[in-house]
């Protein structure tokens, strides 16, 4: 009782204390508050602030006019390089004018001198062209000199302007020592002033520490002896009071005396039952002791672990947030970046598409430029070989029935089978082809027509539940007709569209564009389809085949997944390459091109394989050995040949010597010889 009335006097007190250090400082605003506004500023700024503020007015002072004395360096050099520019103008505009006037009198005399030229042909005395030459030579020598002199100028100008940059240096190096003057003392007058400036703010807050210190000791005097003053009437109060408490207490010290007494038998007993319960609840308490502190020691263990979570927990927070604003960071560059590019390839897609389609447009014209000729140069020359080889036979047989007496057997008509047997046809869908595309601009809303009518076509026979099987197959034995780009796209789809998906794949893949094609896909994938005795060509398509109903709903059974690829592949060696069916379901993209390239190429290297081997290699052998003997043949007749021109000869110089002694024999000096040679032969 005694401890809760000394402290609420103490709480008292110290309120007390509180209030009158409020009112002091109050009456000290009040105060302060009735001088003029000048003095306020100052007291509130305070001396060591004003001597800052006085001190950044005198340094912005000696600041300015050093800069004055430094910028002036630089104001008399832009001046006097103005100066000079403006005098280098008014020299290059007279030079100019010089030249200008130079070129224009030397064009002068120079045209004066070539019209003269022309009268010097017509002067016939030597002595008056002599002297006209002399003149000429003159007139060209004036012009040199005057463009001599105008070198002359320039030369003295150019030696001008290199002792005026010498000069300049010199200005320069001259002006670049006087601004350093001007720094280094500008540097001396701020260095001097910064120290005198520091020295006078150090003084002013030194002085203003000293007044606080004697204000702050003056008030806490003050405060003191207040205090004292209070703590002595405190004190005689207290010692009052405790007196009349003496006497209060001991009245009631008797009045409680037997009260006391009796309480204290009640509380005997209380006591030996509340002792009793004591225990009880000790042993209780004991119990739950050891229940809490072990309850304790598991939480302990938990609030470590929670702990250990919790940071670990806090730095993965902290990771994530970081790569979360990383990710952002990067996802709009990213984004900004890809925005950029795709708006830049949707610009060169349009202009690509655009150059695409008129490339296009002029691949078809040249092709079938280019088709034409070629079939007519083959037409010419394939009519030469037959000619050449109906020869070649011609030959044989007469080889055959008059040299070697055999039969001969002509070769089978189908020889001279031409290559472009639809040549025709050819020449006739080329020149259709070039007027379709003449018309192609009128024509392209139904083809655009047509085109989404087989791909909706097409789209409902892969959406058909009746085949799936075959899809299916294809999707486990033909995936490696995906592109690797496309594979990854359709693996990110949900399970329930990759299968469709991938089944669009790859019938684009092979080249699938309409229910018609995708029927006959669907046959070749049945078990008992003729496709790969079609494509070696065993059994002839049959054209304008309709597919029946077993094709409609889907192959039936199935062939075995290890025939599915070689399947496909005569799949595509068929109707890839074959003609058109009828419907439209013709197999477009590049395996038809590339298989129409090959077929004409093998029918081409089959005609000149036929042309080749017209002659069998048995007649080949034959001919070499007829030639060998014809040509012992041919050496026999010659030699025979020239022994009868030997004899030949022999016989006209027999002829000759016969004659001549016919007339030697008859010749009359004979007659006058005393033995003629009548008598001798």
């Amino acid at each position: 009782m005694d401890e809760l009335q000394a402290q609420s006097e103490r709480e008292a007190r110290i309120l007390a204390r509180r209030k009158r250090i409020q009112e002091r400082l109050a009456a000290l605003r009040e105060g302060d508050h009735g001088g003029g506004k000048e003095g306020e500023k100052k007291e509130e700024i305070g001396k060591g602030k004003q001597q800052i503020i006085e001190s950044k007015r005198r340094l912005m002072r000696v600041k300015y006019r050093t800069d004055q004395d430094v910028t002036s360096v630089r104001v008399t050099g832009d001046d006097r390089e103005n100066q000079h520019r403006i005098q280098e103008e008014q020299t290059r505009q007279d030079l100019r004018s010089k030249l200008l006037a130079e070129a224009e009198q030397s064009a002068r005399q120079n045209a004066a001198v070539a019209m003269r030229w022309a009268d010097l042909f017509s002067i016939e005395v030597p002595q008056d062209l002599y002297n006209e030459i002399e003149s000429q030579r003159q007139a060209c020598e004036r012009i040199i000199s005057s463009k001599d002199k105008l070198i002359g100028e320039v030369r003295s100008e150019l030696k001008k302007k290199d002792d005026e940059f010498v000069k300049t240096l010199k200005r320069q190096a001259e002006d670049i020592d006087t601004l350093l003057q001007y720094m280094s003392r500008q540097f001396v007058e701020m260095q001097n002033a910064f120290k005198e400036e520091l020295d006078e703010i150090e003084n002013a807050f030194l002085q203003e520490r000293s007044d606080l210190l004697e204000a702050n000791r003056r008030e806490m005097q003050e405060l003191f002896d207040r205090r004292s003053k209070l703590e002595q009437d405190f004190m005689d109060r207290y010692l009052a009071a405790v007196e009349t408490y003496q006497q209060q207490l001991e009245g009631h010290r008797q009045m409680d005396a037997e009260e006391y007494h009796i309480l204290k038998i009640k509380l005997e007993t209380d006591i030996q039952n509340l002792e009793q319960h004591l225990e009880a609840m000790r042993a209780t308490y004991q119990l739950n002791t050891e229940k809490l502190e072990y309850n304790y020691r598991v939480l302990k263990e938990r609030e470590k672990e929670n702990s250990t979570t919790i940071e670990s927990q806090k730095k993965k927070l902290s990771r994530q947030r970081d790569i979360l604003s990383s990710l952002k960071q990067r996802y709009a560059e990213t984004d900004r970046r890809y925005r950029d590019e795709n708006l830049r390839l949707t610009d060169e897609y349009k202009r690509i598409t655009e150059q695409f389609k008129d490339l296009q447009s002029k691949f078809r014209h040249f092709e079938l430029v280019d088709t034409k000729k070629y079939k007519e140069v083959w037409g010419m020359k394939e009519s030469e070989v037959a000619a050449l080889v109906r020869q070649l036979l011609q030959a044989d047989k007469v080889l055959h029935e008059q040299q070697l007496g055999w039969e001969w057997r002509p070769p089978d008509d189908a020889v001279f089978t031409p290559v472009h047997a639809a040549g025709a046809g050819g020449g006739a869908g080329a020149g259709a082809g070039g007027e379709g595309s003449a018309a192609g601009a009128d024509g392209e809303e139904d083809e655009d027509a047509a085109a989404r009518a087989r791909e909706q076509e097409l789209a409902e026979r892969v959406r058909d539940s009746r085949s799936w099987g075959a899809l299916g197959l294809l999707c486990d034995e033909a995936g490696f007709l995906i592109d690797i780009k496309a594979r990854h796209m359709i693996e990110r789809l949900p399970k329930d569209e990759q299968g469709l998906v991938k089944a669009e794949a790859i019938l684009r893949a092979l080249g699938i564009s309409d229910g018609a094609s995708f029927d006959s896909l669907m046959d070749a994938l049945s078990a008992d389809s003729n496709i790969e005795l079609r494509a070696k060509g065993m059994v002839a398509p049959a054209g304008g085949r309709i597919p029946d109903e077993k094709s409609e709903r889907g192959p039936a059974v199935l062939v075995h997944p290890d025939d599915a690829v070689r399947r496909l592949k005569a799949f595509v060696e068929v109707y890839g390459t074959g003609p058109s069916r009828s419907g439209g379901g013709n197999i477009s993209g590049p395996l038809r091109v590339q298989g129409l390239l090959r077929r004409a190429a093998e029918r081409e290297q089959e005609f000149w394989t036929r042309m080749t081997h017209v002659i069998s290699d048995k007649g080949s052998r034959v001919w070499r050995a007829l030639e060998t003997q014809l040509e012992r043949y041919l050496a026999l007749l010659q030699e025979r040949a020239k022994s009868l021109r030997e004899v030949e000869s022999l016989q006209h110089q027999n002829n000759e010597l016969r004659a001549l002694l016919n007339q030697y024999l008859s010749s009359r000096i004979n007659d006058e010889l005393q033995i003629p040679p009548t008598q001798i032969i």
